[in-house]
C-alpha cells in the first residue's frame, strides 16, 4: 500500500510527533509499504522528503514563539494534493492541535480517506478534558473532582476565583490546560501562593483550563485496541509526576508491564477504559490514564486518541505485553482503520 504518514505538525507536541512518525513510517517501509512522510508545518511542495535520522526530543516542548512561526494553513492544501489523495491509507502520527482535535479527521472523512484512530466527533470530545470528565461522570467512572475556568471569567474576577479554588480543593491540586497533551502547561500546586502562577501558566496554552484534585498514588495507563484492553502499564517517574521530561527522556521513568495490581482493581480499570472508549465513540485504539490511591480506588484522568509511538511510549509497551510486536500493532491499527 501507499501510506501517507503525518508527523511533526504545528502543535506544542511537534517534537514528540516527529519521533512517533519516524518510527511508524520506517517500520511501515520495512514491511514493504510505499511511505510518504507528511509534515504539515511545511508546504505541500516539500511533502516527500527523507526523514531526519538524528531527531531527538528535547527536555522541554517547543516555545510558543517557535510554534507561532510555523505555517498552520498547509494541511488544507496538503490533503487536496494529487499525490496525497492517491494514497491508500493515511496514518496520523500527529499529537495535539488540528491533528488530534477532530479537524483533520473531519476533513479526511469528508474526502473519503481511510485513516487510523477515531473520527471527527470522538477526537473532538476526547481532546476536551472537561467534556470527557462529564462523560466519565455520566458513566459512573470515578474521576478527580474538577472545575473548568475560561479566560474571560478569570480576567474579570481573578481574586474571587483564586479564593474559590483555595477553598474548594485540598492542596495539592492540578491546574492544566483543557486541550493540551504531554503535561504541557500543567502544574501541581502545593500551596495557596502557587495557585495564581499555575493558573496564569495554563492560560498561556488554552482559553479554558481545568483545576483538578490531585490523587496521590500509582499512575496506571490502559491501552484499548479494537474494543479490548491490553495489559496495564504502571508508570514510575523519577519526578513527582510523569512530566514532559520523564515521558520522553530514556532512563527517567521505570515501567512495569503488566502492572502488579489486585485482580479486582485491574479488572475495574480495564472495564472503565473500554467503557469510556465506547462512550466517547472512539475507534481503532486509544490510551486511558488513571491514578490509583492507597485504598485501591482508581480515578480516570483522560483519554488520548492518538497516543505516542516513540521508544518510551506506553501503547507499544502495553501491546508488547499482550504479545503484539510493533509491526503487528501498526498492522492491526491499519486494519481497524480500513474497516471504518
Amino acid at each position: 500500500m501507499r501510506i501517507a504518514v503525518y508527523y511533526g505538525g504545528t502543535s506544542m507536541e511537534r517534537d514528540v510527533s516527529l519521533i512517533s512518525g519516524k518510527m511508524i513510517g520506517e517500520e511501515l517501509k520495512t514491511a514493504g509499504h510505499d511511505v510518504i512522510f507528511v509534515d504539515p508545518a511545511f508546504p505541500v511542495e516539500q511533502v516527500r522528503h527523507q526523514v531526519n535520522n538524528n531527531l531527538e526530543i528535547e527536555h522541554e516542548p517547543p516555545s510558543l514563539e517557535e510554534i507561532g512561526e510555523l505555517d498552520h494553513s498547509n494541511i488544507f492544501r496538503i490533503l487536496l494534493d494529487k499525490t496525497i489523495a492517491g494514497c491508500d491509507f493515511h496514518f496520523i502520527g500527529l499529537h495535539g492541535g488540528i491533528g488530534e482535535n477532530g479537524l483533520l479527521q473531519g476533513m479526511m472523512e469528508h474526502l473519503g480517506y481511510r485513516f487510523n484512530g477515531s473520527g471527527y466527533s470522538a477526537s473532538a470530545l476526547a481532546m476536551d478534558k472537561h467534556l470527557t470528565k462529564q462523560i466519565m461522570h455520566a458513566q459512573a467512572i470515578s474521576t478527580p473532582d474538577w472545575i473548568e475556568l475560561n479566560a474571560t471569567e478569570y480576567t474579570g474576577n481573578q481574586n474571587d476565583i483564586l479564593e474559590m479554588i483555595a477553598d474548594r480543593f485540598q492542596l495539592p491540586c492540578v491546574i492544566k490546560p483543557n486541550s493540551q497533551g504531554s503535561t504541557i502547561g500543567l502544574s501541581i500546586v502545593e500551596n495557596v501562593e502557587g495557585i495564581r502562577e499555575a493558573v496564569s501558566t495554563a492560560f498561556q496554552f488554552d482559553e479554558h483550563i481545568l483545576v483538578e484534585q490531585f490523587i496521590p498514588g500509582r499512575e496506571i495507563t490502559a491501552t484499548v485496541l479494537g474494543e479490548d484492553a491490553c495489559p496495564l502499564v504502571e508508570i514510575k517517574p523519577t519526578h513527582q509526576y510523569y512530566d514532559y521530561e520523564c515521558k520522553y527522556t530514556s532512563g527517567m521513568t521505570e515501567y512495569e508491564t503488566p502492572a502488579q495490581l489486585p485482580d479486582l482493581v485491574g479488572q475495574r480499570i480495564r472495564h472503565s477504559a473500554v467503557n469510556l472508549f465506547k462512550g466517547i465513540g472512539c475507534s481503532g485504539y486509544a490510551r486511558v490514564d488513571f491514578r490509583v490511591n492507597a485504598d485501591g480506588e482508581a480515578f480516570c484522568l483522560e483519554i488520548n486518541t492518538l497516543p505516542g509511538m516513540t521508544k518510551t511510549s506506553l501503547v507499544p509497551k502495553s501491546a508488547a505485553a499482550a504479545g503484539i510486536s510493533f509491526p503487528a500493532l501498526l498492522d492491526k491499527i491499519i486494519t481497524l482503520g480500513m474497516q471504518k
